[in-house]
């Protein structure tokens, strides 16, 4: 059976098979509206499938003008490869900083980029992220606008571009956590009672099923901020999460939701807890879920350690899975353990005699998300500074002196991560302590405090 025309467009394999058709379609001087509209759709649908493939995007429920994007990427990729030339620093670009990111940096430039350059010699400027962009200007930084605007040959309203580099993303980022800010300042701390429509409208979102996508990446950036820094997802404190966060995505795990709901919606919120979010944002690409993958990829246990954090706090089992004690950090402490509850610290012989402490205090640290135990027990904020690297500085304490060369005082059921305030105050200060079965008890300044060891005894034996 012979296929119409429109058939034929709709089941084009590749680029190169839909041109043909394309043109001997104008040849004939046969091109109708019908035909013109599946061309686009057909062109759309391969584009779409060939950045996908290259970077690794999702692509489904993307706004106008990352349609506009992922089109434009492929006509300049069917342009560079008739002659001769890849488009692979596009594609790498994309994947590192997702659609509306590449288009703002690649603009944002004295010169016109060689896309435009491209695409207007082939008459296609129309398709040039210089024109997505002043076409859809809510989606992008007025810094982005300025120079679309200069390259389109277009008025600007000032001589110079905005002085802000930042892209729309991270403003839109840092404008809901300053809203949050003042809102946890009025309230004690407390952020809950409002909605996504409601951090919508902070933005100027009246709709929605218009921007509920770009609502939902920049809560998921902030998210992912707050795993960054140990603390509960901000995205949960809202009355309702959005449909497709926090999915399971073929995992053999799901995360916790009521429990870390519970997190963030209890939690006490201060102006350095929201700051070190702020600080972590900056870093981030404006796509969330590019950092997102590659930390499930290289990284996923530590993710699962922190989102199961929560529970282990003390929350409430609402619902998701039990975390397998020996994934995440804890498997990293397991492991060490095993070796060191059978040995005796080592001496060895450098410039100086030292004592040999081996790794698995920064282990603990990390299974202790960085926290100083005395001060989450008074009730007072649990994080020092932070260091270069982002991470807060908290000291590894051997309740039993690894001096003493006493079997298992290297163990991580031997250690407390502590303040340097407090840990200075546990080797100087009037402090008893006592060494339960599963807890260190402690007389702090006469105060009565009970902390948990990180002890993994019981379940290595049996």
């Amino acid at each position: 059976m012979v296929k119409t025309p429109a058939e034929n467009i709709a089941t084009a394999p590749s680029f190169q098979k839909l041109e043909v058709l394309e043109t001997n379609i104008r040849k004939h001087d046969a091109l109708t509206r019908e035909l013109e509209a599946a061309l686009k759709a057909r062109y759309a649908q391969l584009g779409s499938a060939l950045v996908s493939q290259r970077t690794g995007l999702e692509l489904e429920g993307i706004s106008p003008a990352e349609e506009k994007i992922v089109e434009a990427v492929a006509k300049y990729v069917g342009l560079q490869k008739r002659d001769g030339k890849t488009a692979n620093r596009t594609f790498q670009m994309l994947a590192n900083r997702g659609l509306i990111e590449a288009a703002e940096v690649s603009v944002s430039k004295s010169k016109p980029t060689q896309g435009f350059e491209v695409l207007e010699d082939a008459d296609l400027a129309e398709l040039s992220f210089e024109q997505i962009i002043v076409d859809y200007p809510e989606e992008f930084s007025p810094r982005a606008l300025w120079y679309a605007r200069k390259t389109l040959g277009l008025v600007n309203d000032s001589e110079k571009p905005p002085v802000s580099g930042k892209l729309i993303t991270q403003i839109r980022t840092e404008t809901i956590l300053e809203w949050m800010r003042r809102r946890a300042a009025d309230r004690g701390g407390d952020l809950i009672g409002y909605s996504n429509a409601d951090v919508g409208a902070v933005l100027g979102f009246a709709d929605l099923s218009i921007h509920g996508r770009v609502l939902g990446n920049i809560t998921s950036r902030i998210d992912f901020a707050c795993y960054r820094c140990g603390l509960p997802p901000l995205g949960l404190v809202a009355d309702t999460s959005f449909a497709n966060a926090w999915g399971r995505e073929g995992r053999s795990w799901s995360f916790p939701i009521g429990e870390m709901t519970q997190a963030a919606r209890s939690m006490r919120w201060t102006d350095e807890d929201l700051k070190r979010v702020l600080a972590r944002t900056q870093e981030l690409p404006g796509t969330a879920s590019i950092p997102w993958k590659q930390e499930l990829r290289d990284n996923e246990n530590a993710i699962r350690f922190w989102a199961f954090s929560f529970k282990a706090a003390g929350q409430t089992n609402i619902g998701g899975q039990e975390p397998d004690p020996f994934t995440g950090e804890i498997a990293t402490v397991a492991g060490l353990e095993r070796q060191a509850l059978g040995e005796t610290p080592v001496a060895r012989q450098k410039i100086s005699r030292i004592i040999e402490r081996g790794p698995i205090g920064a282990a603990v640290k990390r299974a202790n998300g960085y926290k100083c135990q005395i001060c989450a027990a008074q009730n007072a904020h649990p994080y020092s500074f932070l260091k270069k690297n982002g991470i807060p500085y908290v000291e590894a304490h051997h309740v039993t002196p690894v001096s003493e060369m006493q079997i298992g005082s290297l163990a991580a059921s031997n250690i407390m991560t502590l303040c340097a305030n407090h840990h200075r105050q546990m080797h100087y200060g009037d402090v008893n302590v006592e060494i339960g079965a599963t807890t260190f008890n402690l007389l702090l300044d006469g105060e009565p405090l009970c902390l948990e060891r990180c002890s993994l005894t019981a379940v290595l034996v049996q």
